[in-house]
């Protein structure tokens, strides 16, 4: 799925595969524990040039479910969710919608931890936001390309 924004910016996000992550219990009367993560390639551009390429195991397959049904919802009816963000079980990615005006939406993407961009000249991850202004067409299509890369995952 790519958004690319009116001034340049773009959030480019491409499941790679699915990642089982186990834990075996230690106490006996604890089951085993497993979660299903989604593998995620991100491309991210901001609209002052910073660039950078992620692939973290940063979503699970209910949490990319979730958002091909909120960036739908963002498309399609977006007065109840204006301010409104979405924020998944592992921290790496979140998205809010800032503003809706007839067929544009003005979305902002979080980054943290290992999908954010690292300061060069230090080393260390500055997690942020970046804007997206993208029309309600390319919000339904990366919704249902979203949803179709998921499921396609399993």
């Amino acid at each position: 799925m790519r958004l690319e924004s009116a001034d340049g910016a773009l959030v480019d996000l491409r499941v790679l595969r699915r990642q089982v992550l186990e834990a075996r219990a230690v106490e006996l009367d604890r089951p085993d524990w497993s979660q299903t993560l989604l593998v995620v390639r991100g491309e991210v551009r901001t609209a002052d040039g910073r660039h950078w390429v992620f692939r973290e195991p940063c979503l699970s397959p209910w949490d990319g479910m979730r958002l091909a049904s909120w960036l739908q919802a963002v498309a399609e009816r977006p007065g109840g969710l204006l301010g409104e963000g979405l924020v998944f079980t592992e921290p790496a990615l979140s998205w809010v919608l800032d503003d809706a005006r007839d067929d544009r939406r003005l979305l902002r993407v979080h980054l943290s931890g290992p999908a954010a961009w690292t300061d060069p000249a230090t080393g260390e991850p500055r997690g942020g936001g970046v804007p997206l202004d993208v029309g309600t067409a390319a919000l339904t299509g990366a919704a249902g390309e979203w949803a179709a890369a998921v499921g396609d995952s399993g």
